[in-house]
């Protein structure tokens, strides 16, 4: 009599596919091993014949950790306009606590994970450029590349269902190393032609900053943020392999972020974090007031200086970092930050910055302290409410997942989402890029136009368009 021994990974299939019997529908099955060292955009270039449409990439400012995913085993997504969420939230939870994960430790940014963002506003009215995100979009990846300081990490995530077998496990294993050998050899991206940009009724929007403007002096808001957009158009269709290559070779100190979701790609290079939660530290980033950097070392010192001094850069910065430590205060036993603010000097552009680091009580989520956090006055306005209302009234768009919250959390708990500026949307042959400025009751409506213009560079340059028309 031969005896047949299971391996570890066919013994956690099987319990997954108990549980699939016991709950009378399909449970995530999650497998996490470290491999050798992969390039990132290889791995994600590698997936566009089999995932476009279902990948995602993401890098954080700080270098310490990239996330490329591909395919979709799970997508959670509400259109909740109110409590998007808590909905999120609470389908998460069930998914994970009825799967079966098998790692060997609980690496950081691994198993299964989530990816996606919320649209800025739900509760404005959706245009067709959006229809491809709902107001909360994300997904668990099917194979995972987690890129850390001290290890590079493979999540194959799949859901087992009653009637699946071990030959189903055996069909994802081998994908998953055909998807690792073939990433080993870098692609070049198709590079895309520009043939045309417009902005999107430039009077009109400095006509809408006169009105708030004129609304402000009257004393009942302090600040509303406004945003426009301009429309790129393309010869040919563009892919988001071609427009991250070029973001991480422009704006490496910033977060990347590139999530497609059907013929739609969300991508950016925003410098602006919303919270980070590892373990029981979080971390956020005041983010407000802005200046152009200079063509010497005088003069972008010079303009910094005069940032550091502007009274009304000065008073916009402050809205926000009293709206983040209120915000943050009830879900951490520690809150600190420095008393004066710094410089965060960007590509094209310089902001006033203060980082606020925080230990945060037993059980906090990082939805919820998004929830309390977004928008923060750097994006909305104060109050908060108010401000929301003169946006819809007066940006006359709809800047879906532009400025809304994007980023990744695992399932231990710990992720990180951005603000996602500095950003645009990829749909076949055209491009939306989004841009805004805080309008205060001295702001100059062309002032306020020039500064969008300048906060377009980044993504234009990475589309290949001219950043000086």
């Amino acid at each position: 009599m031969v005896t047949i021994h299971k391996t570890n990974i066919e013994k956690a299939y099987d319990t997954a596919m108990e549980k699939a019997k016991k709950y009378q529908h399909p449970v995530l099955f999650s497998i996490v091993e470290k491999i050798d060292s992969v390039d990132p955009l290889s791995f994600y270039n590698e997936g566009i014949s089999l995932f476009k449409g279902t990948r995602f990439l993401w890098k954080d400012r700080d270098h310490t950790i990239t996330i490329a995913g591909l395919g979709s085993t799970k997508t959670i997504s509400t259109e909740d306009d109110r409590d998007q969420f808590f909905a999120v939230e609470k389908e998460w939870k069930r998914f994970i606590n009825e799967g079966v994960i098998l790692s060997p430790e609980n690496w950081i940014g691994t198993g299964p994970l989530l990816f996606g963002g919320f649209r800025f506003d739900p509760l404005n009215k959706r245009s067709l450029e959006w229809n491809d995100f709902e107001n909360g979009t994300l997904q668990v990846p099917s194979f995972m590349l987690t890129k850390s300081k001290e290890a590079d990490y493979l999540t194959l995530n799949m859901l087992c269902g009653p009637e699946h077998d071990e030959e189903s496990l055996n069909e994802m294993i081998f994908l998953k190393d055909e998807i690792i050998r073939k990433a080993k050899f870098p692609s070049v991206p198709e590079e895309a032609s520009v043939i045309n940009i417009e902005d999107y009724k430039p009077q009109e929007w400095k006509n809408s900053v006169q009105n708030v403007v004129d609304e402000l002096k009257d004393g009942e808001m302090e600040k509303v943020v406004l945003a426009r957009k301009c429309k790129v158009s393309f010869e040919a269709p563009i892919t988001s392999d071609f427009v991250l290559d070029n973001l991480w070779k422009q704006q490496p100190d910033s977060f990347i972020f590139s999530f497609e979701q059907n013929k739609s790609c969300f991508i950016g290079a925003t410098p602006e974090r919303l919270v980070k939660k590892t373990g029981e530290e979080v971390l956020s980033t005041c983010l407000a007031g802005s200046i152009a950097r200079g063509s010497s070392l005088d003069e972008d010192e010079k303009f910094g200086e005069e940032l550091l001094n502007d009274e009304k850069n000065r008073y916009e910065h402050h809205l926000v970092v009293e709206n983040i430590h209120q915000a943050l205060e009830p879900f951490c036993n520690e809150l600190s930050m420095p008393a004066k603010p710094g410089l965060m000097k960007m590509k094209d552009i310089q902001h006033l910055y203060t980082p606020v680091v925080g230990r945060a009580a037993a059980q906090t989520s990082l939805l919820n302290m998004i929830e309390k956090l977004h928008p923060t006055p750097a994006l909305g306005g104060v109050p908060r409410d108010r401000a929301l209302h003169v946006i819809r009234q007066e940006e006359k768009m709809d800047r879906g997942l532009y400025a809304g919250p994007v980023g990744w959390m695992d399932a231990y708990g710990n992720g990180e989402f951005a603000v996602a500026i500095r950003s645009g949307l990829l749909h076949e042959d055209e491009s939306y890029l989004y841009a805004g400025c805080g309008i205060v009751a001295d702001s100059d409506p062309e002032s306020e136009f020039l500064e969008t213009q300048m906060k377009f560079r980044s993504m234009l340059r990475a589309l290949g368009g001219n950043i000086h028309g």
